[in-house]
């Protein structure tokens, strides 16, 4: 019997890893398309039916060659440069990555009449300052370029859903961690911080410690995300409602080598943000009832700064 196709656009970062392995043990015929596949070779070495292909979201003529060599059941996008920080002062790339090369994809699709689901990763960072749950009726304003262009995907995600009945889904992430996740995110530098002010008695820069989210781990995220796929086309919230604020993840992570996380930090103006948004709880349980699912989470808050600090000991590039 012929194996089913995925294709994971922008497939080398987190979740694209994370889906890649559901999706083999599930069967699929998985393709990752990367910028630098010479990087990313070492992903190979998983599976047989895993195969990784450059791709360039900007080209049409690539993007519809590739999918109709392929013909896959699935296809997601998680291409696009995904830092909110960053997206200051590379504003043109996050707008092109993030939305245009989701543009093109969905536009391949429709005027192709390819019969496959489509999946685009959204973000937390459509919405801005909210004041109680994040809802879909919740006011859209993003606060970065990162925001806006997530905001731009997600609106031409939906509209192709419900003007031309795309079966399109929008996954509206909220931050997620990982062993693959880049060191320079804020959960790694607090495990890092610990790990120096242990070894080296090194004192860490942050910016504002009263910053509350949900942290979420990125297999159980992926795990979720695959069960709304099997659920009709939709918009859905993607997060465990665990919050937490900077200051008890640097607890758990300073408390794991029994110190006091206020004699190894400080706080530096160029790290804060004038327009950072200290809260973000998601209403996540809406999503979950409408599509008859439950979701208990066995990886999150302490939990999560443990396993990659334990990673990060093993790992000794640190």
């Amino acid at each position: 019997m012929k194996k089913s196709v995925a294709i994971i656009i922008g497939g080398s970062g987190q979740f694209g890893v994370t889906v890649a392995k559901n999706l083999l043990l599930k069967k699929f015929k998985v393709i990752i398309t990367t910028r630098n596949v010479q990087k990313n070779s070492f992903l190979l070495k998983k599976d047989k039916n895993l195969s990784l292909k450059y791709l360039d979201i900007y080209n049409k003529n690539k993007i519809y060659k590739l999918i109709k060599n392929s013909r896959p059941s699935l296809i997601f996008y998680f291409a696009g440069q995904s830092s909110p920080q960053k997206s200051f002062y590379e504003k043109n790339e996050t707008y092109k990555s993030n939305f245009i090369g989701c543009k093109n994809v969905i536009e391949v699709i429709w005027e192709n009449k390819i019969n496959c689901k489509f999946l685009n990763a959204s973000s937390c960072e459509i919405f801005g300052k909210i004041r109680g749950k994040i809802n879909f009726d919740s006011p859209m304003k993003p606060v970065s370029p990162y925001g806006v262009a997530k905001l731009a995907s997600f609106k031409i995600t939906k509209f192709y859903r419900e003007k031309y009945k795309l079966k399109s889904y929008n996954a509206i992430i909220f931050n997620t961690e990982s062993y693959l996740r880049d060191k320079d995110y804020l959960i790694p530098k607090i495990c890092l911080a610990a790990i120096n002010a242990k070894k080296n008695q090194v004192v860490t820069e942050f910016g504002n410690l009263k910053v509350t989210r949900e942290w979420n781990w990125c297999s159980e995220q992926s795990e979720f995300l695959l069960k709304f796929l099997n659920k009709k086309p939709q918009d859905f919230i993607l997060s465990n409602g665990k919050n937490y604020t900077i200051i008890q993840m640097l607890k758990y992570a300073f408390s794991y080598f029994k110190l006091d996380y206020k004699k190894y930090i400080l706080i530096n103006k160029k790290f804060l943000r004038k327009k950072d948004i200290l809260q973000k709880k998601s209403n996540y349980l809406r999503c979950l009832k409408r599509n008859n699912l439950k979701r208990e989470p066995k990886i999150y808050g302490k939990k999560i700064i443990e396993l990659l600090i334990e990673h990060y000991l093993n790992e000794k590039k640190y």
